[in-house]
């Protein structure tokens, strides 16, 4: 079995949780940080929403633990297997640290797949700015 292809990065960041919370599920805020399809109503995420690229991929949000979890579980349709075969999602956990909130974003497993590594590689990229842009916006936020 190949071994574990997950990426895992955390950030500081100086702004209360609820205010980081708001950029992880507002869809004005995800744009900043993340793309979402040009059909994507603005509704805030929650367990059960569905966020579709047609023909290409989804990720269904699984977990919604507001001010402490969010994970949405991703498929790529031309990924061989069925969507049940498949435990991989984007997992972010909140957390608090002296008068800071901590940011953790989880991407992966990957090693299920035979491109896995390219995926891991493109996924440790996203984190780092995923990261930093939340930072910038829950900061900056009034």
């Amino acid at each position: 079995m190949a071994s574990q292809l997950t990426v895992k990065n955390s950030i500081e960041i100086n702004a209360p949780v609820s205010k980081v919370w708001e950029v992880l599920i507002a869809p004005k805020y995800i744009r900043q940080w993340d793309e979402l399809p040009q059909d994507f109503e603005d509704f805030y995420l929650e367990k059960g929403r569905i966020i579709e690229w047609t023909g290409a991929s989804r990720l269904i949000v699984t977990d919604c633990e507001p001010y402490e979890l969010l994970r949405l579980s991703l498929y790529v349709l031309k990924w061989e297997l069925p969507p049940s075969s498949y435990n991989i999602a984007y997992t972010y956990s909140l957390g608090e640290n002296e008068n800071a909130s901590v940011l953790t974003i989880e991407v992966g497993d990957f090693s299920i797949l035979p491109d896995g590594e390219n995926y891991f590689e493109k996924a440790a990229e996203f984190a780092e700015k995923a990261l930093q842009k939340i930072k910038n916006l829950s900061e900056n936020r009034l």
